[in-house]
């Protein structure tokens, strides 16, 4: 409660969703989280901004990156959170543990939250770690086995993904479709069609084609370049709109 007998949410106000939260401080949590435990190949993250499209015909920046770092960012399908039931059930604990209503601040709620982590990792044994706390079970978490690089970043990691998938898209009466972020000229004549586009990873370059396979266009796209893709993870304030 503040002063005024209010409830602690407005005496300050968290973010109620990650997808309001600057990009650029997911990133350096991302990196603060990689550099304390160790590098990660895969988690599991919510289908919405910023690790993903609730539409599923893009794919975020933020996603973009990881890749880059070698990093799989499995989505859990819309209005699933069951599929990521642990980390539901972890938040929960760690909310009841940690009373943020009792806070009155957010220094102390971080401090709640530090101490609630503590005594979750360290001092609470599990009947799933065989009656021993998840610090005895896995000893080797503490000792940050696997380093985290983030000048790891290949971008030809990105060009591979990318040359997994394909995409529909219907052509504007201006002849362009709309594929990560860019408006691309397909052809006046292909208007009112619909396209599916591949990826190329040598020539770096969209592949469009019609229902029959014919190829109609080929566009090198102007944001997929290794320092656009790496000025994401830049200081700069940015929004989570997708590439």
């Amino acid at each position: 409660m503040n002063t005024l007998g209010q409830p602690w949410m407005l005496s300050f106000s968290p973010y109620a969703r990650i997808s309001q939260v600057p990009v650029s401080q997911v990133v350096d949590a991302i990196h603060y989280l990689f550099f304390r435990w160790g590098f990660v190949p895969t988690f599991r993250a919510d289908n919405g901004a910023p690790f993903g499209d609730p539409s599923r015909q893009s794919i975020s920046p933020l996603n973009l990156y990881l890749i880059g770092l070698g990093i799989r960012v499995k989505l859990n399908p819309p209005r699933s959170p069951i599929k990521n039931a642990k980390v539901e059930r972890n938040q929960g604990t760690t909310s009841r543990w940690a009373c943020p209503s009792l806070c009155s601040n957010y220094v102390q709620l971080q401090q709640k939250l530090d101490e609630v982590m503590v005594d979750q990792r360290q001092n609470y044994p599990t009947k799933t770690c065989q009656g021993k706390t998840r610090a005895e079970k896995y000893p080797a978490l503490l000792n940050n086995p696997q380093r985290f690089h983030p000048n790891d970043f290949q971008v030809q990691r990105v060009y591979q993904f990318l040359s997994k998938g394909s995409w529909k898209r219907k052509v504007s009466a201006q002849g362009v479709v709309s594929i990560l972020g860019s408006d691309l000229q397909v052809g006046f004549k292909h208007r009112a069609t619909t396209v599916t586009a591949t990826f190329d990873p040598i020539t770096v370059q969209w592949i469009f084609k019609n229902d029959r396979g014919d190829l109609l266009k080929s566009c090198k796209p102007p944001n997929l370049d290794e320092k656009t893709i790496l000025s994401f993870s830049s200081k700069c304030q940015r929004t989570s709109g997708n590439l």
